[in-house]
């Protein structure tokens, strides 16, 4: 698999990538923000809501928080754009609750524009300020005018204790339990209601949890052993596949 990083940056917790993709997959994975990403070059196969689609050259990808998506890079490199965006931006920039936004695949210039604007901001924090208001600005357009929702109340006691355990594997049994259904009801349930594995879908909190530690110059062998994986390797695999990059990769990278 070959993802490679031009550049990268964050600032204020949001974190902007300008990659390239080639012979590369990325399996049924979330996020805790919303990812906007514009494709300068190339095609993507997106897996979003059981359907594939492909993203062409000068369109837009959109995932709400906790969205579930796929992606698939062929032979030839696909250059993109992507942003990462906390839920508290919206608060903090547009005095609003984070809002659920038309997922999927768009073709719109001025939402472009604004990624990539954003996306290669110089380093004066006035300019970068501006950049971002004008983005979320443009994503507004596409607000459902709702907001974000908590998991549906059958699984809310699984999921929380999820969140309360990420420092090491869960069962099937302590999950179930703590939803107060059978494993049986408990795994068809929750597939239904969030498309994926509960303990799948824990994994995925844990590795989101590890890539906070490491935000915080936490070395990979010290969050490998606070989040409870049985050694270095296993972590740094799990991390990769979900990611893309190695831990070290990623460290290097908040590090410049």
């Amino acid at each position: 698999m070959a993802l490679s990083v031009v550049n990268w940056n964050s600032h204020n917790q949001i974190e902007c990538a300008h990659l390239t993709a080639r012979n590369a997959a990325f399996p049924l994975h979330t996020h805790e923000e919303y990812v906007i990403s514009a494709n300068l070059s190339g095609v993507e196969q997106l897996s979003l809501h059981q359907q594939t689609l492909s993203v062409h050259a000068g369109e837009i990808t959109l995932y709400n928080p906790e969205t579930l998506q796929a992606s698939q890079f062929g032979d030839r490199p696909v250059e993109f754009f992507s942003v990462h965006l906390p839920q508290q931006v919206f608060a903090d920039l547009a005095d609003r609750a984070p809002p659920i936004l038309r997922e999927g695949v768009l073709r719109d210039p001025q939402l472009f524009a604004a990624i990539c604007g954003f996306a290669q901001s110089p380093q004066e924090q006035e300019v970068q300020q501006q950049n971002l208001l004008w983005l979320t600005s443009q994503l507004l357009k596409y607000s459902r005018d709702e907001a974000l929702s908590s998991a549906p109340e059958s699984l809310g006691q699984a999921l929380e204790c999820m969140r309360d355990n990420l420092t090491s594997k869960l069962t099937l049994d302590q999950l179930a339990a703590a939803a107060g259904l059978s494993k049986f009801h408990f795994v068809r349930q929750f597939r239904q209601q969030m498309g994926i594995a509960p303990l799948q879908y824990h994994m995925q909190l844990r590795l989101l949890a590890a890539r906070n530690l490491l935000r915080h110059q936490h070395g990979t062998l010290e969050v490998a052993h606070r989040l409870g994986f049985y050694d270095q390797s296993h972590f740094i695999n799990s991390f990769r596949k979900m990611m893309g990059i190695t831990p070290h990769q990623y460290l290097r990278l908040i590090r410049r």
